[in-house]
């Protein structure tokens, strides 16, 4: 950009300098003249010879990695879980659903908590569950009571 304003102000201050000259012409005038083409002319030549330049360029290339492999799962064979979390996995089998005139009702059953689960005392009374039907007297858990309060069925 700078080079080309300092070319255009050379042309139009030659340019000038020639309208303003006399009119008369001596071969003194004329070699002049001709010296001062030629000068342009060199300047020129040296301006396109420079933006020409032949320089290589180079540039980094930025490669993307290659992609992510995953590694294919290795099957293990899962851990026991520890005991303070094992205690709220009540056994699965114990779960019994109930019809009654109102509908169904599910139950985790008492007496097969107080043989197949350890931590039966420890279940909350408030979840406790007791209702008649024609075969007797069922006492059990409300599951979703139960779950509320920590307790998962486990299956």
């Amino acid at each position: 950009m700078h080079r080309k304003f300092i070319a255009l102000i050379i042309t139009v201050a030659v340019a000038v300098t020639g309208l303003t000259a006399p009119a008369r012409a001596d071969t003194d005038d004329i070699a002049k003249v001709l010296a001062g083409i030629a000068a342009l002319a060199i300047i020129g030549k040296a301006i396109s010879d420079h933006n020409d330049d032949d320089r290589t360029v180079t540039r980094h290339v930025y490669q993307t990695p290659p992609r992510y492999q995953p590694v294919p799962p290795r099957y293990v064979t899962p851990r026991p879980v520890p005991p303070a979390v094992s205690r709220y996995n009540l056994p699965r089998h114990c779960l019994r659903s109930y019809s009654v005139n109102r509908g169904t009702i599910r139950l985790v059953e008492a007496g097969c908590l107080n043989r197949n689960y350890r931590h039966a005392r420890s279940l909350p009374y408030a979840c406790q569950y007791q209702f008649s039907d024609r075969r007797g007297r069922h006492t059990g858990y409300e599951p979703v009571c139960l779950r509320e309060r920590g307790y998962r069925i486990a299956g």
